[in-house]
């Protein structure tokens, strides 16, 4: 059994040393504690997995799904989509009881064809960029933004000064 750090998920196959996901390299010895991932819900499925998983007494933790993170701070909206983590040591207790509760398929593995999809797109894309890196680019995002609507109104101003002189 192999394991990605960064997504925190399992991969049984043998013959593959990265994630089929983020294309990370998988380490082969996780410590019984770490925390991986099982099933990502929302909503009443959520809530329906907490409580089984609660009264199995299997310890779990939610968290926002990586990518609805941004747009739920912004919206203070309710969160869409939550992973569940479990602890390594209980991840076949916890399968196996979502599995029963039908909140989980037997058949999640991904098949041949989705996997070099996966692979193809990881390719196409650009370097993940650092968290540093990501934080300056998104504090210049902010500040060309804000240049931008100072200059819309500075013209905007100077538009109306050139049809009506007295427009002050």
């Amino acid at each position: 059994m192999k394991y990605c750090t960064r997504c925190k998920k399992i991969d049984i196959r043998e013959d593959n040393d990265t994630c089929r996901f983020c294309g990370r390299k998988l380490i082969t010895d996780p410590n019984h504690y770490s925390p991986v991932h099982i099933v990502t819900a929302n909503g009443f499925e959520l809530e329906r997995i907490k409580a089984a998983l609660t009264e199995a007494e299997i310890p779990f933790t939610v968290q926002e799904s990586r990518h609805d993170a941004g747009i739920q701070i912004l919206n203070s909206a309710p969160m869409e989509n939550c992973d569940i983590m479990v602890p390594l040591s209980f991840y076949t207790e916890a399968s196996d009881l979502l599995i029963g509760i039908g909140a989980l398929n037997e058949a999640d593995e991904l098949s041949e064809e989705d996997e070099t999809k996966m692979k193809e797109a990881r390719k196409n894309t650009e370097e993940e960029l650092s968290p540093r890196k990501s934080f300056w680019i998104k504090l210049l995002s902010i500040i060309v933004f804000i240049a931008m609507i100072g200059g819309v109104i500075l013209l905007a101003d100077l538009v109306g000064r050139l049809i009506n002189p007295n427009f002050s």
